[in-house]
């Protein structure tokens, strides 16, 4: 086998407000058996401790890896998310929410899957468990990864499981194991469909990242995530690892997850997102339309044509949504 060496990830925590849970977050990175990263936290202008905590977590450690920037002003998520992102420069990166945590083979197993010899996919993205504000466990999954979530269970009054997804519990040191698993799926429909978890459970080609990453902070200062992940999928494709390799955490104050895990399909927001989803379109469209120079020469004129239409597609009504994706298979 011919020698060849890794490529670098860099890692970005933003912070706003997280005493609580940057800490456990920062751990979680500095324990992954991937050693061969760097890590930037951006504290975006806190008013509590965080940027204490954080600084106090980073003497301990003694790391060279992991470095704190301090926003002065507040800017948001896409704001900080891009003074990250500018001091760092590995071919690949991962977004950590500073209240999730990731499994300690998180980096490795995602550099692995976008290392395949089958297609080299824009960004890869696993299933995630559910713990609550101690971390202690809530679910196993989030039910609608990788699934269209209007059919995952229609009609099916008794639906399997498989029993490979069922815990060993471990009563005595009160611990779950779940067998491991090695099952990929590569999703390569170009359309306006949210399969993922979270941007804390992908890795994506920074190059890719460079290309959609929105240049409005204030337009994107909230809802990145739904911004760069619709137009990564758009430009080159996901690889999803039907795996949970981190941990999404429920704590009360979760900006859009507020509702309690019920069972079932319920979602995990008591939020209306009809308003906020079309609002987001209408902003991706005006920056597609803005930055169109820049995209048809990355992409050329006939992918950026599509992309244009399936959004148009993704606004529009049933009939009209049909007719702007009918127009995007001619071109």
């Amino acid at each position: 086998m011919t020698e060849t060496r890794l490529p670098k990830i860099s890692v970005v925590v933003t912070c706003y407000n997280c005493r609580d849970y940057i800490g456990d977050a920062i751990r979680s990175v500095a324990c992954q058996t991937l050693r061969d990263f760097e890590c930037i936290i951006v504290d975006d202008a806190s008013t509590d401790s965080s940027a204490t905590v954080v600084q106090q977590l980073l003497d301990e450690l003694d790391d060279a890896r992991f470095s704190l920037l301090r926003l002065e002003k507040n800017v948001g998520q896409t704001g900080a998310t891009r003074r990250g992102l500018a001091a760092t420069q590995a071919t690949f990166v991962c977004f950590l929410d500073s209240d999730d945590l990731w499994n300690d083979d998180f980096l490795e197993r995602h550099l692995a899957a976008h290392l395949n010899e089958t297609y080299a996919v824009g960004f890869t993205a696993c299933n995630a468990r559910l713990i609550d504000g101690q971390g202690a466990l809530i679910a196993g999954c989030v039910y609608w990864f990788g699934k269209d979530r209007a059919r995952v269970d229609r009609d099916q009054a008794f639906a399997p499981l498989d029993p490979a997804r069922v815990p060993r519990l471990d009563t005595a040191n009160k611990t779950a194991g779940w067998q491991s698993q090695t099952p990929y799926r590569l999703y390569t429909k170009r359309v306006v469909h949210w399969v993922w978890v979270s941007t804390s459970s992908m890795m994506f080609r920074r190059s890719l990242i460079d290309l959609v990453f929105p240049d409005d902070d204030e337009a994107f200062r909230l809802h990145m995530d739904f911004y760069i992940v619709v137009m990564a999928q758009m430009v080159a494709g996901s690889l999803l690892i039907d795996e949970a390799l981190y941990s999404y955490r429920l704590h009360g104050r979760n900006g859009a997850a507020d509702n309690p895990v019920l069972g079932g399909r319920l979602h995990l927001s008591s939020r209306n997102w009809g308003n906020t989803h079309a609002h987001m379109l209408d902003r991706m469209l005006t920056a597609m339309q803005q930055d169109r120079e820049r995209l048809v020469l990355a992409l050329g004129e006939r992918q950026y044509r599509r992309m244009v239409l399936r959004m148009r597609a993704a606004r529009a009504g049933p009939l009209l949504g049909w007719f702007f994706v009918a127009r995007s298979w001619l071109i």
